[in-house]
């Protein structure tokens, strides 16, 4: 491997001598700029050997580094030979603070615009401007060294019914089109995987976890699309589904189409478009207009057909988890204490008996022990994967992609008997997770507003959590939705009836243990006696909460009421769904706690 790496990385720097440049970035991201990235497209693991799912490499002639944020200091150092890259933090010493103290001012530093967001180009052309001229490349510098790539996968392309997502595909693109008109857009520019597939109500598995086909998509004022997609791999009867007025091309042709939009004005969303889209439209003259994507609100706000395929499969999946945690259990007293990956193995083989799986909703997170304490760990990318011990946590942060909606839980375990201290802080997570849970809200409150309330029980004993409360959820699609979410950082996207968010605080004690109480919440109206609109949340997720690492002496008797009636609702709607043993189990797990 390391000879591999040093090969490549001569390789790379003959390539920027051909090309007259003195650096080139290589980002983790490739031309769709998803969460998650192909095997085929994993150009920064072919160079470094770095497989986290976020960072960046720098190379010149001289030197380079890699550029993680702290889920991947320990990792990058297995994977990356320090006598190659220098290790650096993504966020406190950006590589582009690093390009310009190791460049000459007017160095020239080349970058694959496909690779990176346009408003990444607009801050970078910004900060590095009078000192080091950045420099677009043709074509990828990897993609022509990376001779054995893998191929991509193609995947079948899936149809879906009116039956399971409620309206089609013509209806939606005339919402959308409606949406171009009242800005004065002639056309918008598709690029988030997700909202194409919602658009043609059409779903693959071209990307791991996630639910989609490899695309673009250009949407015009007259409810037309232009899709970017290999005519071959269309299904059976795709005219017919998706009606008059989709015009498929090869993804050959994209440039050639987008030119046709010169004089046009074309609604381009800087936060999630490739830089490359803006640089064509420039050159040729189209009138950009810097826009959300306008599928992104119609798409979280789901319908009442995608908000019931969503309890039906939350049920569905708290009956996995019910197998789950029952058979956890019974190992852990007959003394079998499994390791991470056979855990994460066990609950994807009970995830399996639903027919309705398409794929997990994203790699599980198996964390026993200390490992738990990594809010992000992976077992995958360990020398070995970590093994349960009595008397500590095993926290599993898991979900499904089902035809009717995709799934998003962690629940946090006692194996054995846990200490006071655990239990403490065990029940102030959970403290904060009931406070969100209940909360009421008036309509145009942002998620930013509500994040508090999953904090204040620990923030008032002197802990809190280094990640967001909450993120949004699709119908069958991507399990990281924007643009709705809960966090500290400032969201001015109101939360609106039908979205759906995760609900899950937690705290982490370095080299200790870590927790965390996740379920997801669909935004509904509530009535009041007041005179104006208020909105709340509904516990979708359908999995009791271990009680046993609670200390309920903490918990109010609002607290405790909001226990025993959301675990009242889980033995009512999963225990039909088993039998025998796992239905015992169950039946324990969701007793009403006295007050």
């Amino acid at each position: 491997m390391y000879q591999s790496i040093s090969q490549r990385v001569t390789e790379l720097r003959n390539w920027l001598t051909r090309n007259g440049l003195d650096a080139l970035i290589i980002p983790h991201e490739d031309e769709y700029l998803g969460e998650y990235v192909p095997e085929h497209n994993e150009r920064l693991h072919w160079l470094t050997g770095f497989t986290g799912s976020a960072g960046a490499a720098v190379i010149t002639q001289t030197s380079a580094a890699i550029f993680v944020d702290g889920r991947y200091t320990v990792q990058v150092r297995k994977q990356v030979p320090q006598e190659l890259f220098e290790y650096r933090h993504l966020i406190e010493e950006p590589y582009l603070d690093w390009l310009q103290s190791h460049l000459p001012t007017g160095s020239k530093v080349g970058y694959d615009p496909r690779m990176h967001r346009a408003s990444w180009l607009t801050a970078t052309q910004s900060k590095l401007a009078g000192e080091l001229e950045l420099v677009a490349t043709e074509g990828n510098a990897i993609d022509q060294l990376w001779h054995d790539r893998p191929a991509p996968v193609v995947s079948d392309m899936r149809l879906m019914s009116d039956e399971l997502v409620g309206v089609n595909s013509a209806t939606k693109r005339q919402r959308i089109a409606d949406i171009l008109r009242s800005k004065k857009a002639d056309s918008a520019v598709l690029t988030e995987l997700d909202s194409i597939c919602w658009l043609l109500n059409i779903r693959g598995l071209d990307v791991s976890r996630l639910p989609v086909l490899l695309s673009h998509a250009i949407v015009h004022s007259d409810a037309s699309v232009d899709f970017f997609l290999d005519p071959a791999r269309l299904a059976e009867r795709f005219e017919n589904h998706v009606g008059a007025g989709v015009r498929v091309h090869h993804p050959d042709t994209l440039q050639t189409e987008l030119e046709k939009l010169s004089g046009k004005k074309v609604i381009v969303d800087p936060a999630t478009s490739n830089a490359w889209f803006t640089l064509t439209l420039q050159n040729v003259n189209a009138e950009l207009i810097k826009d959300a994507d306008p599928c992104l609100l119609p798409k979280a706000a789901k319908n009442a057909t995608e908000i019931k395929g969503m309890k039906a499969c939350h049920v569905r999946d708290g009956a996995a988890m019910a197998k789950f945690l029952s058979w956890l259990d019974s190992e852990v007293a007959a003394g079998k204490l499994h390791n991470e990956a056979q855990l994460a193995d066990k609950l994807q083989a009970f995830r399996e008996l639903d027919p309705t799986l398409a794929d997990l909703s994203f790699d599980t997170i198996s964390a026993a022990t200390t490992n738990a304490a990594m809010c992000h760990y992976n077992h995958m990318n360990q020398p070995e994967p970590g093994k349960l011990e009595m008397n500590t946590l095993y926290l599993v942060d898991s979900g499904g992609q089902y035809t009717d909606g995709t799934t998003d839980i962690t629940r946090t375990i006692a194996i054995g008997e846990v200490s006071d201290e655990i239990k403490q802080q065990f029940t102030l997570v959970l403290k904060g997770h009931i406070a969100l849970a209940k909360a009421r809200f008036p309509k145009g409150t942002c998620g930013h507003q509500l994040d508090v309330l999953a904090r204040q029980h620990l923030w008032a004993n002197g802990y809190d959590y280094d990640h967001g409360t909450g993120h949004g959820v699709g119908h069958f699609l991507s399990v990281h939705e924007g643009p709705q979410r809960i966090s500290k950082v400032f969201n001015n996207v109101a939360l609106l009836p039908g979205m759906v968010l995760s609900n899950e605080p937690g705290y982490y004690r370095a080299d200790g243990f870590g927790i965390r109480i996740e379920n997801l919440e669909l935004v509904v109206e509530v009535e009041t006696q007041g005179d104006f609109h208020v909105h709340g949340f509904e516990s979708l997720t359908r999995c009791p909460i271990d009680v046993r690492a609670i200390n309920v002496n903490m918990l109010t008797k609002p607290e405790l009421n909001w226990l025993n009636d959301y675990h009242q609702k889980v033995w009512d709607d999963v225990s039909p769904l088993v039998e025998g043993d796992v239905k015992q189990w169950l039946k324990q797990a969701t007793q009403p706690i006295a007050h």
